[in-house]
């Protein structure tokens, strides 16, 4: 089941933010930091999906937490990632299950960290229902399977709506896993599909972790894309 955040003196929250953790992680990886932004924004709950178990081709297919297979591949954008689908199923269902608590939709950001990140981008770039997602957050990671979602997203076949969804990249410099260059084919790619309102932020001595500015800017990001209910 998913862990949920929140500024326990409030009962009202007019949005969500669903954050999903990495590779062989749980959402109690993430808890201190979601506890962290939920403090400073209190309006907003977050919500941490559990990835399920399954075997990982990079790791010699050991069995570990993950949202879908990962070869490995230099190139990150073309990584099948099979078990995707199955796990959008499952991030759908809980964006739906949010947005009926918070007012729509367009009320929801849907983030992740590394393989969360990439499964953030997958599920949001193709919702068929309007309203579209509030943003999307990516930190550390990268468009999967970026074939597939390039035939989803045809010319003619986008949402209008879609040309002004805010996304929010993070990444560092020094990253190893997912290299820098991934997340610069990445912003590439949703400029692509026609998506204007797209920020990049890089961070020059940090690896594939969180760094203090970034959490900082996450923070300012979330506050301008689900901004405080006017009382």
């Amino acid at each position: 089941g998913e862990l949920v955040v929140y500024d326990e003196t409030r009962s009202k929250f007019s949005g969500s933010v669903i954050f999903g953790h990495g590779l062989g992680d749980s959402p109690l990886g993430w808890h201190w930091q979601a506890a962290a932004w939920a403090k400073e924004l209190p309006w907003l709950r977050f919500v941490l999906p559990c990835a399920p178990h399954m075997p990982v081709s990079l790791n010699g297919g050991m069995e570990m937490p993950a949202w879908y297979d990962i070869q490995g591949l230099g190139d990150r954008l073309q990584e099948p990632a099979i078990g995707a689908d199955e796990s959008r199923v499952v991030w759908a269902e809980l964006l739906e299950a949010e947005a009926s608590l918070v007012g729509g939709r367009d009320h929801v950001v849907i983030g992740g960290f590394s393989q969360g990140g990439a499964m953030a981008l997958y599920t949001a770039l193709q919702l068929d229902m309007m309203p579209l997602v509030a943003g999307i957050l990516c930190m550390s990671g990268y468009l999967p399977n970026h074939q597939h979602i390039e035939s989803v997203l045809a010319p003619g076949r986008r949402p209008l709506a879609l040309a002004d969804m805010p996304v929010l990249l993070c990444h560092g410099k020094l990253d190893p896993m997912v290299r820098l260059e991934s997340a610069y084919r990445t912003r590439d790619a949703l400029q692509d599909f026609g998506m204007k309102n797209v920020e990049f932020k890089e961070y020059k001595y940090m690896a594939h972790e969180v760094c203090e500015d970034e959490v900082r800017d996450v923070a300012e990001w979330l506050k301008q894309t689900l901004p405080p209910p006017q009382e």
